[in-house]
């Protein structure tokens, strides 16, 4: 403490050096204050110095920070960009090596005809111009059936050679030197006939066409590549043209040679001309072989079941449809032409719901697939006949209206025809479908290509309204015409023979068809239908419920199992079967009559008037008409 004049004491406690003591001691209170206010100026200049260096430190390193990840963020761009480049050559060699590109090279025109603007360029393109009409316009179920190479996805292309290296440069020579491309040339010369055009495949001999007309020859060079570049589907071309016995003279030479998977392409393409000639049998057996060669091969086990279906070889065409459906979810499709591969699943579920009889199912499947009914089975006729199936006769009538009444030929349209007979026969005019049929059947004898479906469906057809119109021998006389594993004929001879009141050929030619078809409810439905109109109500009853079994969702035999229970005296038991049909048929005029008599004879008369109500309102069969009718009386 300080004394009470004012002066410090000679030594302090403070921490002061020895100067200050003395200063303080031999100073007056005048300078020692001025002295500390001057230290205090200093230690405060010393204190904003160090902030200020310390700021100055920080922002230097935060510069420095940055600086640093710029350097950075260059030297990762700069490898990046070396990356990219090393990948770019890597995936240019790659591409390279997998090259099985068509190249087609500037033709070389005369003078004069170059300076007409038919440059060799110009000439070059329209040649392929014209290779992509006829490949346009080739049917064929396999991707890889014209290739006949390893790598289906082989391109076209024309190759101009430019000046300079560039990376079109590099990526032609790379190509060249690492690749498989076949290169095509060309030249177009003056004759004495007029012009002459060469074409040269790969190292094949040249192959020349002469003639007047420079768009003719244009067109049959191009054949001339699409033959020596893709054969197959080149005979896939002739045969979708009418051009069989060309075709044919390609096929099977390649059919006999090289790998199991390309001797399976061959047969493919074979199947798929002799379906394109009618011959159903051969498309199958074609396809069959294909599928022993090369069991991946799904455009083949595809048409197996085409072939089997039109056949009528029904077993075979589910076996098949399932192995499709199998290989496609399993990815198995190279062999596949890419623009069916989309739609096919979808086309198989629809053909899988009429197996089993569930047509709802299949309407449902045609509805759901928006934009691909040109490659489904949901065409309008198709479609009429899957409401026909589901007795929904108002819509198949609306979607009949869609179909042309003349083809394109100016003529009457069997399909049209077909679909009023189906009409015809669901009203049982037996007259007017027989007459109909007739008509529809003299259309279709007149083209070869359809005699398979006049035996495994026109046929059939008309046998059965012979046989209902009374004229048992020709309609035995006309089945006996069809072939025995013909499923849906062999179905009708038992049909036919159950209306003659034959029952044991009946049950002979109904147990032919069952034994073979265990995944099809089709032959059990209508030898139920056969045993109740003979009266055996328990027979009827069990094929009735093995037909459901199998198509749960098909409504025929559960209506009929309900009619059965009628006549047994257990309407109870029928109601049931009646609810159960009418969630996959609720349109049926029949269905709703006989629920209504089920109803009537347990006294539920209210419920019943709902349902004679619901079949008044819809299609009925003269008889059923009669039999509504009276029940009406009745209950007035």
């Amino acid at each position: 403490m300080a004394d009470e004049d004012g002066r410090f004491p000679a030594t302090g406690q403070g921490g002061g050096s020895a100067a200050d003591a003395v200063a303080f001691t031999g100073a007056s209170q005048a300078k020692a204050d001025a002295y500390l206010e001057e230290q205090t100026r200093l230690a405060k200049l010393q204190s904003q110095n160090l902030v200020e260096q310390n700021a100055f430190e920080l922002s230097h390193l935060r510069f420095r920070r940055v600086s640093d990840y710029a350097r950075f963020a260059l030297e990762a761009a700069g490898f990046l960009v070396v990356l990219l480049v090393v990948c770019g050559l890597g995936t240019m060699v790659w591409n390279a090596t997998q090259d099985r590109d068509l190249v087609v090279y500037a033709f070389s025109v005369p003078a004069d005809v170059a300076q007409s603007g038919m440059t060799g360029d110009v000439l070059a393109g329209r040649v392929l111009d014209a290779l992509g009409h006829m490949q346009a316009d080739t049917y064929s179920l396999a991707q890889g059936a014209g290739s006949y190479r390893s790598n289906d996805s082989n391109q076209v292309r024309i190759e101009i050679p430019s000046t300079g290296i560039s990376l079109g440069e590099l990526n032609r020579y790379l190509r060249e030197w690492l690749g498989d491309e076949t290169r095509v040339a060309g030249d177009l010369v003056h004759t004495p006939k007029g012009l002459a055009l060469t074409i040269r495949y790969g190292a094949e001999p040249g192959s020349t066409v002469e003639g007047s007309s420079l768009d003719t020859l244009i067109g049959q060079a191009a054949e001339r590549l699409y033959a020596a570049s893709r054969p197959l589907r080149y005979a896939d071309y002739l045969g979708t043209h009418g051009r069989y016995a060309e075709a044919e003279a390609i096929i099977v030479p390649l059919a006999g040679r090289g790998s199991p998977r390309e001797r399976a392409l061959a047969y493919l393409s074979w199947g798929t001309l002799l379906y394109q000639e009618g011959d159903a049998y051969g498309e199958m057996e074609k396809s069959r072989i294909a599928t022993e060669l090369d069991p991946a091969n799904t455009a083949a086990w595809f048409q197996l079941g085409a072939g089997a279906f039109l056949a009528e070889h029904r077993e075979t065409a589910v076996t098949a449809e399932e192995t499709v459906s199998s290989l496609i979810k399993a990815g198995k499709t190279v062999d596949l032409n890419p623009d069916m591969a989309s739609s096919l699943l979808a086309s198989l579920a629809t053909d899988q719901a009429i197996d089993k009889g569930d047509s709802q199912g299949a309407i449902a499947q045609c509805r759901s697939a928006v934009g691909l009914s040109d490659a489904l089975d949901c065409g309008t006729a198709e479609l009429v006949n899957y409401e026909w199936r589901d007795h929904d006769m108002p819509e198949a009538r609306r979607l009949a209206a869609l179909i042309p009444m003349v083809g394109r030929d100016g003529r009457p349209n069997p399909i049209f025809l077909s679909v009023q007979a189906w009409f015809a026969r669901s009203e049982q005019n037996w007259t007017a479908a027989a007459a109909i049929d007739k008509k529809a059947d003299g259309l279709v004898a007149e083209k070869p290509k359809d005699s398979m479906i006049r035996r495994t469906e026109f046929w059939p057809a008309m046998a059965e309204t012979l046989a209902r119109n009374g004229d048992i021998a020709g309609a035995e006389t006309l089945i006996d015409k069809t072939q025995i594993d013909c499923d849906r004929c062999v179905i009708m001879r038992g049909t036919i023979a159950a209306i003659a009141h034959k029952w044991g050929a009946a049950d002979h030619w109904f147990a032919l068809v069952s034994a073979r078809t265990p995944s099809l409810p089709f032959a059990d439905e209508a030898w139920g239908e056969a045993l109740l109109t003979k009266g055996d109500l328990d027979g009827a009853i069990a094929k009735f419920e093995q037909a459901h079994r199998i198509g749960p969702h098909f409504a025929d035999p559960l209506e009929m199992w309900g009619e059965a229970l009628i006549a047994k005296n257990r309407s109870d038991l029928a109601l049931a079967k009646f609810a159960e049909a009418a969630k996959y048929a609720p349109n049926w005029g029949r269905l709703h009559l006989k629920w209504g008599e089920a109803l009537a004879y347990l006294g539920q008369t209210g419920d019943a008037k709902t349902q004679f109500a619901i079949a008044a309102g819809l299609d009925l069969s003269p008889v059923d008409k009669s039999t509504l009718k009276k029940w009406m009386t009745a209950r007035d």
